[in-house]
Parts: C-alpha cells; sequence; structure tokens
C-alpha cells in the first residue's frame, strides 16, 4: 500500500465504505470538486485502485481567543492551521492500525508545509466523542467553545514525528 494524492482516474472511489454516510459520500461526490476548486487536497492510502483510507488537508485559521494560551502566538487575531477536514477507513481495513498511519502521514505534511509557510499546527473537528478520543491519543487538545474542535501544535507534531 501506498499514500497518494486522490486521482479519480485512477482510484476507485465509488467502492470506498467506511461505515459512515457523510465520509462515504465526501469522497464519493463532493472531493473531487474540492480539489478542483483548489479548496482541499485528499490523500488516499491506496492498494493498486482500492482506497483503503483518505483524509483530507486544506488551509485554516482559528481565532486567538479560542486557543490555549501557549499557542497564541503574536498579536494577530487570526492565526494559520491546516485542518484534518476528514479522515477514514474502508471497512475491509478497519483494525489494522491504518487510521494511525493516515495521522501520521497528514502530521509529516503538515510539518513540511510548516517549513515552507508560517502554520502553528493542525485543527481537527471530530464527528463524535470517539473521534475526538482517537485524535487526543495523538496529543490533540480541545478548543474552548467547540467540543468537538481540537488542535495540535507543530511542536508536539515534531515530538511525535521524531
Amino acid at each position: 500500500m501506498k499514500f497518494e494524492l486522490l486521482d479519480p482516474k485512477r482510484h476507485d472511489q465509488e467502492g470506498f465504505d467506511c461505515g459512515v454516510d457523510a465520509l462515504n459520500t465526501y469522497l464519493r461526490r463532493f472531493a473531487n470538486q474540492d480539489i478542483k476548486r483548489g479548496l482541499t487536497r485528499v490523500y488516499v492510502l491506496c492498494d493498486e485502485a482500492r482506497i483503503a483510507g483518505y483524509f483530507s488537508l486544506s488551509a485554516h485559521s482559528v481565532s486567538r481567543q479560542d486557543l490555549p494560551p501557549k499557542i497564541q502566538a503574536g498579536p494577530y487575531e487570526e492565526l494559520p492551521f491546516l485542518i484534518l477536514g476528514r479522515l477514514a477507513v474502508d471497512r475491509e481495513y478497519q483494525g489494522r492500525g491504518l487510521g494511525d498511519a493516515l495521522i501520521v502521514h497528514a502530521f509529516a505534511i503538515t510539518r513540511s508545509a510548516a517549513g515552507q509557510i508560517g502554520i502553528l499546527g493542525m485543527i481537527v473537528d471530530a464527528k463524535d466523542e470517539r473521534a475526538a478520543d482517537f485524535y487526543q491519543r495523538f496529543g490533540f487538545r480541545r478548543l474552548s467553545g467547540a467540543a468537538l474542535r481540537l488542535v495540535l501544535p507543530i511542536t508536539a507534531m515534531d515530538r511525535l514525528l521524531d
């Protein structure tokens, strides 16, 4: 299996089923449009044309007041982050640690981008408490005022990846 950018001509989007309708629908119906519009990049972990899992990354900003004090860098009201928009593993591949592999790959891309442009870390909007627990295992912390929005600073990613 390998990581690639989603290519609708090569990857079987219709065959993907993670068990969550919203995540299946996004990959099947909206991912290509978002990519064409320049709104996101979708990365797939694939076995030939078969998509075992995917995640999306986009630019994002967060209000300074919503961040923990240690992350409130500079005087700016809005601070730059990447947002992990979606992350899902096909049912057939669940339970094999691919969710961990997907998020670690997303961290590596985020850290690489941070070396080129200003990014303070990654934001994620967990779908539910179970997903929030998954992200918290990697060091994500909840933002104030949004129970399922979590943040992970670049410095925490550095520690995880090194």
